[in-house]
């Protein structure tokens, strides 16, 4: 049991292993026997889905959040292919494109989401070569703000808000022209039929 589960700590790497099976009820590696997950063929799709790794992380509005399946990446898997999958209520599931401005790829096939909005909420699953390693669900707390750690986020938080506020600037002037309009109308008033208005005071020569 020690060979196995020193060489391998995942499910995925550890049922390719012909002398090794997965124990989904102590999520360990052992020596095979009967009732451990095998797939020494890798003929079953999903055979470790239910023993991936899954977290529950919760953000601040505007944070930098880093997802990964592993510490260090083994080196047999490095030549292979990672893929990062978001699911969200708004857009459904949909694989996640990499950018300098908001997904980053980690070295060791990590996802790191930058300036983190209620739009980067949902699950987020890792497959390798089409099996799932491991499984984020992610809850964006947007009432809840903390201190940017980098120089970057401090600039897309202010960016962010320079938006805002020229979004206040426009809805004020938009304010400001419509109670103009409503002035203009109150000084105007009504007109009487002998072309007065109806609140003038008429003088005494008009009574005579």
């Amino acid at each position: 049991m020690a060979m196995c589960a020193r060489r391998y700590d995942s499910c995925f790497r550890c049922v390719s292993d012909p002398y090794c099976g997965w124990d989904q009820e102590v999520n360990a590696c052992r020596p095979y026997q009967l009732g451990l997950l095998q797939d020494v063929a890798n003929e079953t799709s999903g055979i470790c889905d239910t023993s991936v790794l899954r977290k529950r992380v919760t953000s601040s509005y505007g944070q930098t959040l880093h997802l990964s399946c592993f510490v260090k990446m083994p080196e047999v898997l490095r030549k292979k292919q990672t893929r990062w999958y978001h699911h969200s209520t708004e857009k459904g599931r949909y694989e996640v494109r990499y950018t300098p401005t908001k997904y980053i790829e980690t070295n060791e096939g990590g996802l790191v989401l930058l300036a983190v909005n209620e739009g980067d909420g949902g699950r987020y699953d890792s497959y390798l070569d089409g099996t799932l390693l491991c499984s984020y669900g992610v809850t964006v707390d947007a009432h809840r703000c903390s201190p940017p750690s980098q120089k970057q986020d401090y600039q897309k938080i202010y960016s962010h808000w320079c938006n805002e506020f020229e979004k206040y600037k426009s809805a004020m002037k938009q304010w400001q022209a419509k109670q103009e309009q409503c002035g203009l109308k109150d000084k105007t008033g009504p007109i009487s039929s002998n072309g007065k208005h109806v609140n003038d005071v008429f003088s005494n020569d008009a009574l005579v």
